[in-house]
This record gives structure tokens, sequence and C-alpha cells, in this order.
């Protein structure tokens, strides 16, 4: 039984970091949401352990057409046979992120003054959105609401996940895995 060898990888021009163009080959091209991106290969200089120097291919992904153009003189053809992989037609691609996970909640923090209560708690920090929210309390951005949880007697609201969002960022991002 006779088993046709894959096709040789045609050549293409890549562009290096420098501005300098070197000719490799286009192993696979795929398409994702920001583009074409092709799996090139280019050879670049080895030493092994005995000093001795020899030509080794490198592969990496390059957005096309930023860094790589045909190279001249290759039927056009010969790019025809690279495995290529186009994103899906829009009714079989997966739902975004964003469709899954559904609305975001809007952002921004609230402080609720605790007056005339026993105990050591003098203020809640809430999520905007937060059912136990004061109505009409001014909206503070991350860094305000770190500061004011870092009073004494300010507590992170538990029922809106304050305490889950804003606790990692006032005692590190390990706490929980000593």
């Amino acid at each position: 039984m006779n088993v046709d060898p894959p096709p040789t990888p045609p050549p293409v021009r890549v562009r290096l970091p420098g501005g300098d163009e070197v000719t490799g080959l286009l192993l696979e091209r795929r398409q994702l949401p920001g583009g074409w991106y092709y799996l090139v290969a280019v050879d670049l200089w080895v030493s092994d352990e005995d000093g001795v120097m020899a030509a080794a291919p490198a592969r990496m992904w390059v957005d096309a057409p930023g860094h790589v153009r045909p190279a001249e003189g290759v039927d056009p053809a010969a790019y025809e046979a690279v495995p290529t992989h186009p994103l899906p037609d829009d009714e079989a691609r997966p739902p975004s992120l964003k469709a899954e996970l559904g609305p975001r909640r809007p952002h921004g923090w609230v402080v609720q003054k605790l007056s005339a209560r026993r105990g050591p708690d003098r203020a809640v920090v809430h999520a905007v959105d937060c059912e136990e929210a004061p109505a009409g309390a001014p909206v503070m951005g991350w860094k305000q609401a770190l500061d004011a949880a870092e009073r004494p007697g300010t507590r992170l609201c538990a029922l809106c996940g304050a305490a889950h969002e804003l606790t990692p960022l006032l005692k590190g991002f390990d706490t929980g895995f000593e």
C-alpha cells in the first residue's frame, strides 16, 4: 500500500521584529476573532554541547498579513494544501462569554454608615447594586472602597460579594492558601 508523503510546506517571507525578512515555511493557518495567525517555521542557528553550529527549525505563530507574506515565485496553489482553520459560521459559533454570563453588575461600591448600633461595626462596604446598600449613597471606585474598608470598624458585605471581591486586594491573593 503506497501512502503519499505529506506535501512539503510552501515557503513564505516572515518579517522579524527588527524589520528584516527571512524565508520560512507555512505549516498551518488559523483564524481567531482578532484575525488570521500563521504557524511558520524558520531556521535558526543552534549550538550543541560540543559547540558545533547547525540550523534548526523554530516554530511560531505570527499574525498575517502583518508579519507573513507569500514568497515570490511560488505557485498560489501551493498554499491551498496548507491546513486552514477558519472560524465557524455564526450559527455554529459557541456563544460568547458575555452571553453565557449574562449582564454585568454595575460598577462601584457604596458605604453604609451604621449609627446607634451596639458592637464593633460602624460601617459596611457594599457593591452598588446590593439590596442592603443605602439608596442615594455616593458611588466609589475600588480604590476608595479599599480605603473605606481599611478604616477601623468597617466590614465588607458578604451578601453582595464585596467581601469576596475586595478581600484579596486588601490582604493579598494568597489569602486562604496557607
